[in-house]
């Protein structure tokens, strides 16, 4: 009934889980440092939804983008990932790409606007279609 027990060294026992979850870990640091300005950018954006949503309100009571891509859905966060978002002007002056769908079809919402205190005052409001055939609408345009 005396029997020796031998466990092997934790090295031994748990090596692949410790290279699975390096990794994983190096795999998300090296995901967030490759998109850790873009992230910001939207970041930025989300905290202040009355940017876009001003701009969205504009275009969906457009006659023309009503006849081209119907009634326009609410704008949500993967339409913002769609698109491109720049500052400039020391964070003053904006620049975005908003992907929007209607019942008809999808395009993109294009919006330059410059902050003034708080309120954001619009250079240029754009809808960008591209089929059936590329066009754009020109919702404001100083």
């Amino acid at each position: 009934m005396n029997e020796t027990i031998l466990k092997k060294h934790w090295w031994k026992r748990y090596w692949k889980w410790l290279f699975l979850i390096s990794a994983i870990l190096c795999f998300i640091t090296f995901f967030f440092l490759m998109t850790g300005t873009a992230t910001f950018r939207y970041g930025s954006v989300l905290m202040q939804p009355d940017l876009i949503q001003n701009a969205h309100e504009k275009a969906k009571v457009n006659e023309k983008v009503i006849e081209k891509l119907g009634e326009l859905s609410p704008h949500d966060f993967f339409r913002l990932l769609e698109g491109e978002v720049m500052y400039s002007n020391h964070n003053k002056t904006v620049a975005i790409t908003v992907g929007i769908i209607g019942t008809k079809g999808r395009g993109k919402l294009d919006i330059i606007a410059n902050r003034n205190k708080e309120n954001w005052e619009y250079q240029k409001i754009i809808v960008r279609i591209k089929k059936p055939t590329k066009e754009r609408i020109k919702i404001l345009e100083n």
